[in-house]
């Protein structure tokens, strides 16, 4: 990449605790400081009493690692106020609430298990008994948190929030695989496969088993999964993300897309983010200068 112009960037990192240490994190925040970029490394806190901005932070681009409200509210101010937010808060928003995020993914011709979703778990006892198996997990879950595994409408008793209101849950036809997931990571136009052990088992009704599993491997990437892959990613509007994929005797099957994934086994995945993000930063200085808002600002006047 050539060496950066203009005034030095700054970047935002916004981190939750738990993943100050990611391995990509620190190498993406060593290339940014090699190239003469100042990181400032925020850590959202719950008992931070923020003041929401009005002013635009003295940032280039604001990057976010973490599901921590505070630190999506601190990205959301700052590109509503122009700072470049990668990825933009709105593409995180979709793939958060993973309703608009299958309808998006069913729109591009992803395959997905079918699935429907109820404010009280407990309607998934009226559906057919032809629909389990049945995967059920909140919409906003983290991760393999909340999973369990109904395999017929008298299950619903097990589920931890049944009778629950108040969120909401999914319930998604239970696509079977060997334990392992493939795990598709994105950065820009750049994607990897990479082969890892599923973090739950689901072996009996109820809520899933944590699986001790093992290490994440490099796959070859084939032309079918890296369709998948870049169609999802650019589907649901990320530059950073990853798709889970579960490999099911009838092929691969799209069980979710998530925001700036942990990239495991992926080699060089920190300094592919730190260059891609100074890439974007390149990008939107050049549509500024080019009169891109001013532009804007045209097609948007009332006639």
């Amino acid at each position: 990449m050539a060496e950066l112009a203009g005034p030095p960037v700054t970047v935002a990192l916004i981190a939750e605790q738990r993943h100050l240490q990611n391995r990509a994190l620190l190498e993406a925040q060593a290339v940014w400081l090699e190239h003469g970029c100042k990181v400032e490394v925020l850590v959202p806190d719950s008992n931070q009493l923020y003041d929401i901005p009005v002013e635009a932070p003295p940032w280039s681009v604001v990057v976010s690692r973490g599901r921590h409200l505070a630190g999506l509210g601190l990205m959301a101010a700052a590109a509503a106020l122009g700072v470049l937010a990668v990825n933009d808060p709105q593409a995180i928003d979709l793939v958060r609430n993973k309703i608009g995020m299958q309808a998006v993914l069913a729109s591009h011709g992803i395959r997905q298990p079918r699935t429907w979703y109820a404010g009280d778990p407990a309607a998934f006892a009226r559906l057919p008994s032809s629909a389990f198996p049945l995967v059920v997990k909140p919409y906003d879950g983290d991760g393999a948190r909340g999973l369990a595994l109904l395999t017929d409408p008298d299950d619903i008793a097990l589920l931890p929030g049944a009778g629950a209101r108040g969120s909401l849950y999914l319930g998604q036809e239970y696509v079977p695989t060997d334990g392992h997931d493939v795990k598709l990571y994105g950065i820009g136009s750049t994607v990897w496969a990479v082969r890892k052990p599923s973090p739950v088992r689901l072996v009996q009704p109820g809520p899933a088993e944590p699986n001790p599993g093992g290490e994440a491997e490099l796959l070859e990437l084939t032309p079918q999964l890296a369709d998948i892959a870049l169609t999802c990613g650019r589907a649901c509007g990320l530059e950073l993300w990853g798709v889970d994929v579960a490999m099911s005797p009838d092929g691969p099957v799209v069980i979710e897309v998530n925001d700036f994934p942990t990239y495991s086994a992926v080699p060089g995945a920190g300094s592919a983010i730190a260059e891609h993000v100074l890439i974007l930063v390149q990008m939107e200085a050049v549509a500024r200068a080019a009169g891109r808002e001013h532009y804007r600002s045209i097609v948007r006047r009332p006639q």
